[in-house]
């Protein structure tokens, strides 16, 4: 798998069984590159092969596989305590279980990072929860160590300070940040600037997604939008990496159930990436 260029533009992306379609929508936005979606009904063993063969003959480059997990809803904040990641004691071991598998599965093709949303991680440490999070994810890491992988977790959920704090009671040095600063926006955890330079020792991977704030007192998370319409200051952001060094990929991020503006979205993010990244000569 060949290299990526640094502050390279790519994509979040979710496999399928008809790889060449997937390929055939990279090419159109113009892109080579980003991370990949590992749906929790893909059956890794079926495509291994396939993907294997596409990464030698492509020249696709691809930072992390992003794992996702049967019963998630993001409906409202009440879900997602309740559904997605490591929260809910009974979901925990098929899911460990299942991350393990993804992990193998991008080790054979040469992927070096594993990311997820572990759940909201309490901002008390003395809360059992914090203690069974932090439990599983040394377990993680360690499995991802190895395969001579990071184990990323996507901020949002938790202000910066708690993921700090969590990342360093974890004691894992494989144990990574993708930063998403809509989310910062959408779950009302912080400014996204402040945080990244707060998380910033730690960060690996970025995505380039747009917010607008929720509504307060709703229990609902704010809105994801076209990038540049939202919340998120994308040139400052831009900037802020450039200024922590960050060498990795910028990463589109659009989860629009509709295809076509899903499709329309994503070129307009990419053409705005690309004139911000002129003028800021990165």
């Amino acid at each position: 798998m060949r290299e990526i260029t640094p502050m390279e533009t790519g994509l979040v992306f979710w496999t399928e069984q008809n790889i060449g379609n997937l390929l055939g929508e990279l090419d159109a936005f113009s892109l080579s590159a980003g991370q990949l979606g590992v749906p929790p009904d893909l059956v890794c063993d079926v495509v291994v092969d396939q993907w294997t063969a596409v990464l030698k003959e492509s020249q696709l480059a691809i930072t992390s596989a992003v794992c996702s997990y049967a019963g998630e809803d993001y409906s409202n904040l009440e879900t997602i305590h309740k559904t997605v990641g490591f929260t809910t004691p009974d979901l925990r071991p098929d899911r460990i279980v299942r991350t393990q598998a993804v992990s193998n599965f991008a080790h054979t093709l040469g992927i070096s990072a594993i990311s997820c949303h572990i759940g909201f991680i309490p901002s008390n440490s003395d809360d059992k929860l914090y203690a069974d999070l932090r439990e599983l994810t040394q377990v993680l890491c360690d499995y991802c160590g190895g395969n001579n992988q990071n184990f990323v977790l996507e901020t949002g959920q938790e202000s910066a300070d708690v993921l700090l704090s969590f990342i360093q009671n974890v004691e894992r040095p494989n144990l990574k940040v993708n930063f998403d600063p809509a989310n910062m926006i959408m779950y009302d955890s912080g400014d996204p600037l402040a945080a990244l330079d707060i998380l910033s020792p730690h960060v690996t991977s970025v995505h380039c997604k747009d917010a607008t704030s929720p509504v307060a007192g709703s229990g609902l998370l704010g809105a994801e939008c076209v990038l540049g319409d939202g919340k998120v200051d994308f040139p400052a952001f831009l900037r802020k990496l450039k200024q922590i060094g960050y060498q990795g990929l910028l990463s589109i991020e659009r989860e629009e159930p509709n295809r076509e503006k899903r499709i329309a979205d994503i070129h307009t993010a990419v053409s705005r990436l690309k004139q911000w990244k002129a003028e800021l000569e990165l």
